[in-house]
This record gives structure tokens, sequence and C-alpha cells, in this order.
């Protein structure tokens, strides 16, 4: 018996094991201290030169990353790592400087917490650099949108939210929970639906107009984690060939972004938005099953449409593009979504009726 998508999406050892994927993350960047910067980051009574909770933290990941990416050049990897070890971000978090505060507020998992940013106003530093990484890499524009409080109110929405997509997705949502630290409110009148970005790892940004219900909440969350599963991913396996440069690469055409003011995406963004669109095709087909809502039987199949769309474009770009590792990463996802395609024709057929 054929299992269903959303298990079979939690299962690949190497592109879809959270602990395996966030264990390695860490693994890098200890080791990356070890090799670069050994007098700089002295060990620990477990051998560590970095705790993983400060190691994941995304402020201090940014950094990590910007060190990771100019490891060729040694010089200028370990000022990176200077700069981290000698500015205050190395001391805190978010979620510790808002439990000093008081407001501080958790969705409690087994073996894992995912923080809610519950004031990002706070005065302390890394709430500071978190909100200059915002407006640097996610914001619209000054006036256009601001990270916004989560309230207690909010907060309960999101805890039905999370319950949903365990109870929807038990495998898959249990791990790709794993990969998200923070859920950031924003607020404004330009602000995105919901954003994540390799640049702040393990932060998933969600409008407030999509907190109103879990329903819609716990699509959104499923989006962004399957986002930040994948830059976890990337930053632990050679995705991309090594020449691979996102300024410079082809760029393909989705259907539906034919009027958008950016109508054409380079290869990494489209097998991103190619990742996400199966995940999606197989949540909502998961939740169409349940609720017989047509509406969500639709979803699926737009979903299904816009992943097969994409999932096509890129392979005409897979050997320029991609390493083996990627080919492999894009055979793994295209099979998968295939075999899901047609049991889905079926499921649509049958709430539609």
């Amino acid at each position: 018996m054929q299992k269903p998508a959303l298990v079979t999406l939690a299962e690949h050892p190497s592109f879809a094991r959270s602990d395996g994927i966030v264990d390695r993350l860490y693994e890098s960047y200890d080791f990356l201290l070890e090799c670069v910067a050994p007098g700089i980051s002295p060990i620990d009574s477990a051998g560590h030169r970095i705790l993983r909770d400060t190691a994941l933290e995304p402020t201090v990941r940014h950094k990590l990353d910007q060190a990771l990416r100019r490891i060729r050049n040694i010089p200028a990897c370990t000022a990176e790592i200077i700069s981290l070890t000698d500015g205050p971000l190395l001391g805190a978090t978010l979620a510790t400087e808002e439990e000093s505060a008081g407001v501080r507020q958790t969705v409690e998992l087994p073996g894992h917490q995912v923080h809610l940013l519950t004031d990002p106003t706070l005065p302390a530093d890394v709430h500071q650099t978190f909100e200059t990484l915002f407006r640097r890499h996610l914001s619209a524009g000054e006036g256009a949108d601001t990270l916004t409080s989560l309230t207690a109110e909010r907060a309960t929405t999101l805890r039905t939210a999370v319950d949903l997509m365990l109870a929807t997705a038990p495998d898959l949502c249990s791990g790709l929970l794993r990969h998200a630290r923070y859920v950031v409110a924003v607020d404004g009148p330009d602000a995105f639906d919901s954003a994540s970005t390799r640049e702040i790892p393990g932060a998933a940004f969600v409008a407030l107009r999509c907190m109103r219900t879990p329903e819609r909440l716990a699509e959104a969350m499923v989006h962004e984690f399957v986002h930040l599963r994948l830059y976890d991913l990337q930053a632990t396996r050679s995705i991309f060939a090594p020449a691979y440069d996102t300024d410079t690469a082809p760029t393909v055409a989705p259907e539906w972004h034919e009027t958008s003011q950016v109508s054409r995406w380079p290869i990494d963004r489209a097998l991103a938005a190619a990742h996400v669109y199966v995940h999606l095709c197989a949540w909502f087909e998961q939740r169409a099953h349940h609720s017989q809502k047509p509406d969500l039987a639709q979803a699926a199949q737009t979903a299904a449409f816009r992943a097969t769309s994409l999932l096509d474009k890129v392979s005409r770009y897979s050997e320029e593009c991609l390493g083996p590792v990627g080919r492999d990463f894009l055979h793994w996802l295209t099979e998968l979504h295939r075999t899901q395609s047609d049991p889905l024709a079926h499921t649509v057929e049958r709430v539609a009726s």
C-alpha cells in the first residue's frame, strides 16, 4: 500500500528528516569555530565551542552563515567570527530577553520550543539587531510594514494552529516545527502574507491578517516552515553547482506571475517554490479529505499544477545549475509529487461531487 505523501515528505534521510538536518547544521557551526577560530571560542565541558541554543539563534546564525560563505577567504571568515564573539549577541537570545521582561510566550513540543516574539520593541541588543535584519532583508520599506506584538489571544490562535498541523500531518509537521525558532507577527499596509529568508534563519514572519483563524495560520506556517527546512538543508548540503550565482542564473517564468513586477524567477527561487507547492499540495489534499470543503480541494489542485510547472522548468537547467546532491533532491521531489498527483484527481472529483 502506498504511503500518504505527507508521510513520505517526512522520511527522506538526507532531505527531510529534521533531526538529522538540524544536528548536521549545529555540527557545521561548531566545526567552523574549531577550524577557523580555535583561540577565540574555548571548548566547553561537553567538547563544543558554542552552545546549541546560541548557535541556532537567528541573529547568531546570520553571522555564522556569513562566515561560512567566506570560508575560502580565511581572514574574512575569521573577521566575521570575531565580530560575533566580541559583540553582544552571544550573551542573550530574543527568548531570554523576553523572559527577563516577563513577556515570554512559547509553544512547548517534545524536545523543542517554538518561541513567539511577543514584544519586538524591547531595547535589548538582540531585539534591535533582529529589527535591523528584518528591515534590511524582508521589509517593503519604511511605513510599509512593521514587526508587531503577539498578544495572548493571537498566541492562543497560534497554539491551536500548531495542534491542527500536528493532527493533519503529524510525521511531517513534528519535523518542520524543529526548524522554527520564532514566529513573528507583521502588520502594515504593504505587509506580505507570510515570509522567511536565509538571512534570518529559523524565523517565520506572518501578517496579522493571516492569524485570524487557526486554519489560515496553519497554512502560513506550513508554507514558511518548509522554506526554513530548505534553508537549513542548503546550509549543510551542496544543492547548487559551485559556480551558481542567483544574480546571473537562468530564470523561468511562472504562468501565474505573468503580470507581476517580478515575472521571472532565478532557479533557486523556482526550486524553493516548487518544494513548497509539493508540500502544500499534500497538505490541502489531506485537509480536503478531513473537511470535505471544495475550496481546499481546489487549493490542492492549484498547488499541484504549480509544483508540476516549476519542477519541469527547473529540470531543464538542472545540469547547469544544480550539483549532484541538488539533482538527487530534484529527482526525489519530482517523483514524490508524481506519485501523489494521480490520487489527487480522484480526491478533487469526490469532494466536488
